[in-house]
């Protein structure tokens, strides 16, 4: 023990460069590495910590003792007061930290932080690291952070710094861009800015970063093109960003960005120790001092990189990664999915398993797939080589596979990377496929490049990893489909992801109480992420237009970015005035679900049906547990019967009773001159549905697409082609999985002209009869719920005025009703008005101008008793003897032979279900099961023995 106690000894003062006369050791006392490690360890407390990522630099300020200027904040690790303690050491201690592999072990500040930075919970007390030093303890995977270990050992009378490294080489890691001058010239400046600033402790095989904002590079490129200097320009071909910077010189301010738009790295690939022989005491880490290291800087190298832009404030258009614990990256997304078959690409062995990773992402536009990508690359630690196939899709074959090699090829030369081919649609149209008869040549010259990617893999050892993006999978020939090995399917979100979404984009929002996100989620149904960004954006422009009213009616002129710089709540109202202008520009002509505002009070009468509608509706969405059993649930029903008997109010009521999104279809809509395309518009209709789910699809005039098939007047077949696609879907309906909480209700007038398929039991096996009101007592219900919001005269007896009515009115006869009788209550008062200002100007008076007029009257004399609309018994009177029912008495009875037809059918299919339901009771009551002592059981019928026995009915089953 004294052995070890004197191998940790400090000799004299701290001399900042750790050197050799710093420590006095017994060298028989400890004969390797190793051995050293052993002796540190076993008089040093080992505790195991979470690693946490910190989103960004954390403040000097608040950490006590305030680390010294010329600190490495990459080499610093933020424990709780708490847990500093267990650790025996003081804040701002030296220790010694690993992660999962050894070799990366090296010395670290801890320090104590008095507040907590995340609410996960995970198995270890926390510590909060850089990500850089998180990617260079060995830990290379951000989506385990909850199960990772970071170890901290306390280093025993540690004052000094490291031993300096006597030499050091750096090599900058292979990227798109790397090759640009400025990048280049910057990334250089700000390599050597990045060792003079601090005093860097560093290991061999570290991986470090340096945020450079390339925006300054274009200003000095266009400064070029402007004085003449064609081909200093050309030579140095930046990327496309914006800045400014006056001369090459300036581009040094880039490496100190206060907007950086990207990062460049760096690896540590060779380092030589002063001490050798010492190494575990310090770790592996060593100090690097610009006046005593050698610092040489090579070529460029392939590696993975660490996720940092979150942590610098990297600007982009991609969103930043969510935490780990996010429904948004949780197991069984599209992002999961991805990220598992790209890590497993990464896998170490993966080269000699020669895995390749081709996947084909689609979905409808705005669903998130390149934002994906970009989060799934990040977590793994790759770069993004995008290309847009659109961009170099040519006139001819030979032209677009140039391109596309090309392309590879420079792809290749930043590996390990993800090659984002956008728009694989434009590589060949499905359309062209059928016109020919021949497969494009460009899935062969996919398969190819593939191929040659896989060689490229087992050779340099870091993978290309293909991603393809489509919108619509279906222009898509089957040939270039089959060159991607894996698929996944992006879906509308649902409503808890809708809901983490919103989250993430008003969190540095203000908003006011009245918000209500969740309400918010529930009503954007059926919206992809694209849409709640411009939703978002739309609400913000909404509440600028309304600060700007409010302050025109003040007098008071503020420019809008001053506005903006202040701050401004977004409200319910803005919200709802964003979404009413997003519905309303809709892209699709098909539409977007919504939940309607139409309650029972607006519907009068029809107890009876909303009953049933309710029973066949409410059930599977308040007792689910029912239908996991693998119960079958009727989810399609039929409303027919006379126009105007409030077949799609009841429907768009029930939406509204039981929270649901109404999805409204007019049959004509689905029509389409192009082949197909009107079968696509009913996959489109459902699966919209299904997106914005719970739902109710409404078929309004089902016989108008859903005709009879074989009849004849069907040019090419395209009814009978709907009728089948629609068939194919209402069997899904009742299957549950992705189809649950859709239900689907249709409505015509002509039920004699469906088709016969469409009624039988899976589909609309629910018919509902919706006709005329039977007596006044129901009548009353109409007028009452009609005219809820009306002012009546205190004389008027609604009583009266529905006996009046005869039998035949339907209620949009009751309503055409209502709105004579209004409008004849606001013509008389209008008469009034007329009669009262005529009144005026026959007696002038030098109090008013003279003549006046009626305008003038209400702006100036007219009191409120004279703007009162009241409707009385007279009203109804003259409305009634004006109304001509729309369902004559003829018609009506037509309804009536209809409605006997089909309620006979659904009693015959009554009547039949309960048959076979006897038989198969009969059956199972003639079948006794009978326990043998040896085990075995008879089978044996009590009806026809003999006969049974002759056909060997008797079986034994052992």
């Amino acid at each position: 023990m004294e052995t070890q106690l004197a191998l940790l000894e400090v000799n004299g003062q701290d001399t900042g460069n750790g050197s050799e006369s710093d420590w006095t050791t017994s060298a028989s006392s400890i004969s390797s590495d190793e051995d050293c490690l052993n002796n540190v360890a076993s008089i040093s407390r080992k505790s195991t910590f979470t690693p946490q990522i910190l989103s960004s630099p954390f403040p000097v300020t608040l950490i006590q003792p305030i680390p010294k200027e010329r600190e490495d904040p990459e080499s610093r690790v933020l424990i709780s007061l708490k847990d500093l303690a267990k650790l025996g050491i003081q804040s701002g201690s030296w220790a010694l930290v690993s992660g999962p592999i050894n070799e990366k072990t090296r010395l670290c500040k801890v320090y104590a932080i008095d507040i907590s930075l995340s609410t996960i919970e995970v198995p270890y007390p926390p510590a909060y690291i850089s990500p850089l030093l998180y990617f260079n303890l060995g830990f290379s995977d951000t989506n385990k952070l909850s199960s990772e270990q970071l170890f901290v050992q306390p280093a025993i009378r540690m004052q000094s710094l490291p031993p300096v490294a006597k030499y050091l080489v750096v090599a900058r890691i292979a990227f798109p861009n790397c090759t640009d001058r400025f990048i280049y010239n910057a990334s250089m400046d700000g390599l050597e800015s990045w060792f003079e600033e601090a005093d860097r402790i560093v290991c061999e095989g570290d991986i470090f970063s340096i945020p450079i904002d390339g925006n300054i590079c274009l200003k000095f490129f266009n400064s070029l093109i402007e004085s003449n200097n064609l081909e200093e320009a050309a030579r140095l071909r930046p990327q496309k960003v914006e800045g400014d910077v006056e001369t090459l010189e300036d581009i040094k301010v880039a490496t100190a960005p206060l907007n950086p738009t990207t990062a460049v790295y760096f690896k540590i690939s060779k380092l030589k120790p002063q001490n050798k022989k010492k190494i575990m005491m310090y770790g592996y880490g060593r100090l690097v001092d610009t006046k005593l290291t050698r610092i040489e800087q090579i070529g460029m190298v392939h590696s993975r990189v660490p996720a940092v832009k979150q942590y610098y404030g990297i600007s982009s258009e991609i969103p930043k990664l969510p935490n780990s614990n996010s429904i948004l990256t949780s197991p069984g997304t599209s992002y999961a999915k991805l990220y598992d078959l790209i890590s497993s690409c990464l896998h170490p062995n993966a080269a000699t398993l020669k895995l390749s990773c081709t996947v084909l992402l689609h979905g409808p536009r705005g669903c998130g797939k390149k934002t994906t990508v970009y989060w799934v690359a990040e977590s793994v630690g790759v770069h993004v080589f995008e290309v847009n196939c659109f961009d170099f899709a040519g006139e001819t074959d030979a032209k677009t596979e140039t391109s596309l090699r090309m392309r590879l090829d420079k792809a290749v030369t930043c590996s390990p990377c993800v090659f984002l081919l956008g728009h694989v649609d434009a590589l060949a149209k499905k359309s062209a496929v059928l016109e020919t008869g021949q497969e494009p040549t460009i899935s062969t010259i996919l398969q190819d490049c593939f191929k040659q990617l896989i060689t490229n893999f087992q050779n340099i050892g870091y993978p290309v990893l293909v991603v393809g993006t489509t919108g619509d999978i279906d222009k898509i020939p089957a040939s270039v489909i089959g060159c991607f090995r894996h698929e996944i399917a992006f879906e509308a979100p649902s409503e808890p992801a809708r809901l983490a979404i919103l989250e993430r984009l008003t969190s540095d929002t203000p908003l006011a109480p009245d918000v209500s996100l969740s309400s918010l989620a529930t009503q954007t149904a059926a919206l992809v992420p694209k849409d709640l960004v411009d939703l978002v954006a739309r609400a913000g422009l909404a509440s600028l237009e309304r600060v700007e009213i409010s302050l025109k009616k003040t007098n008071q002129s503020v420019k809008d970015v001053d506005i903006v710089q202040a701050g401004i709540t977004l409200t319910a109202a803005d919200f709802e005035k964003a979404l009413n202008k997003a519905r309303a520009s809709y892209s699709d002509s098909i539409g977007a679900p919504k939940i309607p505002n139409v309650t029972w009070d607006d519907v009068g009468g029809l107890a009876d049906v909303k009953n049933d509608i309710l029973d066949t509706i409410q059930l599977p969405l308040e007792h689910p547990e029912l239908f996991a059993i693998g119960m079958k649930k009727r989810s399609g029903i039929l409303l027919y019967g006379p126009p105007g008997t409030g077949k799609t109010l009841l429907a768009k009521a029930v939406a509204t009773s039981c929270s649901l999104n109404f999805f409204s279809v007019k049959g004509p809509e689905l029509l389409n001159m192009y082949i197909g395309e009107s079968e696509a518009n009913v996959r489109r209709v459902f699966q919209r549905a299904r997106d914005a789910k719970p739902c109710v699809i409404f078929f309004d005039e089902l016989d108008s697409v859903a005709p009879k098939r074989g009849e004849k007047g069907d040019s090419g077949g395209v009814m009978d082609r709907i009728v089948s696609q629609l068939l194919a879907e209402l069997d899904g309906m009742g299957q549950g999985g992705g189809t649950a909480d859709v239900f689907v209700i249709g409505a015509t007038n002509r039920p004699d002209l469906l088709d016969p398929a469409l009624l039988r039991p899976g589909r609309f096996d629910k018919l509902l009869y919706l006709g005329v009101s039977q007596d006044h007592e129901s009548q009353l219900k109409i007028i009452q719920a009609l005219t809820r919001k009306f002012r009546l005269h205190p004389s008027l007896d609604l009583g009266v005025v529905a006996k009046k009515c005869p039998f035949n009115y339907t209620g949009a006869d009751f309503y055409a009703l209502c709105s004579d009788a209004m409008l004849k209550a606001m013509s008389r008062t209008a008469e009034a008005i007329e009669t009262k200002v005529a009144e005026i100007n026959a007696n002038p008076s030098s109090k008013f101008p003279k003549p006046i007029n009626s305008q003038y009257y209400l702006n100036h004399l007219a009191t409120p008793e004279d703007t009162l609309v009241e409707v009385n018994q007279n009203d109804f009177d003259r409305a009634l003897a004006e109304l001509v029912p729309s369902v004559s008495e003829k018609e009506l009875e037509h309804y009536k032979m209809v409605k006997m037809r089909f309620t006979q059918q659904e009693v015959n299919k009554f009547e039949r279900n309960n048959e076979q339901n006897l038989l198969a009771e009969e059956e199972y009551s003639n079948i006794n099961i009978i326990s043998g002592g040896s085990g075995t059981i008879d089978f044996i019928g009590n009806n026809n023995e003999k006969s049974q026995e002759d056909k060997k009915g008797k079986a034994k089953v052992h």
